[in-house]
């Protein structure tokens, strides 16, 4: 019974150090629209993309599934509807950005910067005290060049009558993964839920990983 008692907390201190050590995706949301156009949400729509971009093919089948929940009715592939016979067209992408960017470290030292007399009454006498002053001074420092890792998914939304841009989507994901298998599929997720088509917006926010994933 005691052994089973300690294998039983074992298990539950196990689980509970996961609980208690989730890690956050830095996510970011950007639009620009055109004003006061009129999304048809049962016009037909095709989704379309690069017939060699096989990671943006991959997602079509997810993309049209959150897009129905968003209400719209008639989604097509682009093999399934003639670009003429679609009201309007959303050329999607989804891929890797990486980017250089300099990091530069400063090393500093404390060293003596000249004496400086302090000098004060004590009783009827007056004395000085002669002491060097202290500063930091740069006395080195090192350049690297860092790289940070940006996951995209964009949305260039088209209405295939005016030939003209009625919206432009990007939705990220910035930095860390903590090699998170599904990046691309909650970035999908998110995006398409957070599409607001009255207003442009620009602003970060955070997705928390499954509680069970470890990240150093």
């Amino acid at each position: 019974m005691e052994d089973y008692l300690r294998i039983l907390i074992a298990i539950i201190s196990f689980v509970l150090l996961f609980v208690g050590c989730s890690s956050n995706l830095n996510m970011g949301y950007y639009s620009v629209l055109q004003k006061d156009y009129r999304f048809n949400i049962n016009a037909p729509v095709v989704i379309m993309h690069d017939v060699n971009d096989i990671l943006s093919a991959y997602y079509v089948d997810l993309i049209i599934y959150e897009l129905q929940k968003r209400g719209f009715t008639s989604l097509y592939k682009q093999s399934e509807l003639k670009l003429s016979h679609a009201r309007n067209a959303i050329f999607i992408r989804l891929y890797k950005e990486v980017k250089p960017y300099p990091s530069v470290s400063y090393n500093y030292s404390v060293m003596n910067d000249g004496v400086v007399s302090s000098c004060y009454f004590y009783g009827e006498k007056f004395y000085c005290d002669n002491s060097p002053q202290k500063t930091l001074n740069l006395t080195d420092f090192s350049q690297r060049m860092d790289y940070v890792l940006t996951y995209h998914f964009t949305l260039d939304w088209y209405d295939v009558n005016t030939r003209q841009r009625i919206m432009f989507v990007d939705g990220s994901v910035r930095g860390k993964t903590c090699g998170y298998n599904y990046v691309f599929r909650d970035l999908v997720y998110h995006t398409i839920n957070r599409m607001d088509f009255t207003r442009e917006e620009n602003y970060n926010y955070t997705s928390p990983l499954p509680r069970y994933w470890v990240c150093d």
